[in-house]
């Protein structure tokens, strides 16, 4: 192998390190709308992982990387279903899959941009109604635990709850619309 391969070779293995750690949660959210299910996920997005690893001498660069990682997941997918056929009665027919794989496709920036002002409305929230939101949504703790780590009943933690997810929505909101008009 000549040096100038090699370092093309390096190139492009950094290139792809680079791309899948940037899109690597959208890849995630993608599989997972069309799959539902968290384990199915994980399992699929090393499948992808691993095929555009195989394939990314054929990606072009000038194109944009998630559509093309998408069409990767979306087959994985398809495959995946196809594999799980005995085992899971229920799945979305594959014309509507096809629908709502492009639909999420399409979607991706805006998700992302509203992804980013979840973020920054997260951080601008009070301690109490942040620590409410992380164990309700990131640690997925029980309600019950939740209301007794927060010292408070079922109903008004979720009266609580309720109000900080309107807070967020609103704040959500706000963002996107301010972005837009800069």
């Amino acid at each position: 192998m000549t040096k100038q391969h090699e370092s093309n070779a390096d190139a492009d293995q950094q290139l792809f390190v680079r791309l899948i750690t940037a899109n690597y949660e959208h890849l995630r959210r993608y599989i997972y709308t069309l799959l539902a299910h968290e384990e199915d996920t994980k399992d699929v997005l090393q499948e992808v992982c691993v095929s555009i690893s195989r394939k990314f001498s054929e990606y072009d660069r000038k194109r944009p990387f998630m559509p093309w990682a998408c069409r990767f997941a979306y087959l994985k997918v398809l495959k995946f279903r196809e594999q799980q056929r005995p085992r899971r009665t229920v799945w979305l027919p594959p014309e509507v899959l096809e629908v709502v794989a492009r639909a999420r496709e399409e979607d991706e920036p805006v998700l992302a941009e509203r992804l980013a002002a979840l973020h920054k409305c997260l951080g601008k929230l009070p301690a109490g109604d942040h620590g409410l939101i992380m164990a309700r949504y990131l640690e997925q703790l029980p309600t019950e635990q939740i209301a007794t780590q927060f010292s408070m009943s079922r109903r008004t933690l979720f009266r609580n709850l309720e109000r900080v997810r309107r807070l967020l929505f609103n704040c959500i909101s706000r963002s996107v619309l301010l972005e837009d008009h800069a």
